[in-house]
Parts: structure tokens; sequence; C-alpha cells
């Protein structure tokens, strides 16, 4: 499998899980954690998203250094 399908299938996980427990939070009552978890959710897709544009910037660095 390719990186570009392995972070895709990662951000998807994330998702599904955060919304599954979110939902199961709010149905309990606990609005606040379900807030929380969702806002976790998203600074770790947010990392893994910075992550990779980092990786990106640094491999188009790599070919105009070879040039």
């Amino acid at each position: 499998m390719s990186l570009e399908l392995h972070v895709l299938f990662q951000i998807a996980v994330v998702g599904i899980a955060a919304a599954v427990l979110s939902s199961l939070l709010k149905q309990s009552g606990r609005d606040e954690i379900a807030t929380l978890v969702t806002i976790s959710a998203l600074v770790l897709v947010a990392a893994v998203v910075v992550t990779n544009i980092s990786h990106l910037f640094v491999q188009i660095q790599n070919v105009f250094a070879n040039q």
C-alpha cells in the first residue's frame, strides 16, 4: 500500500472513531467530553497533515537541490 493511501486510511480511522465515540458520549449526556474528543481528533489529524506537508517540502527541496 502506498504512503498516500496509508495516510488517508489513518485519517479516516481517526475520524470514524471520533465520530462514534462522540456520538456515544453525547447520548450518555457527556457533551463536554464529546467536544473534547472531537477537538482531540482534529488536533491529531492536523498533526498528521502537517507532518506529511513537511515531508513534501523536504522532497521538493531535494528535487531542486539535485539540479
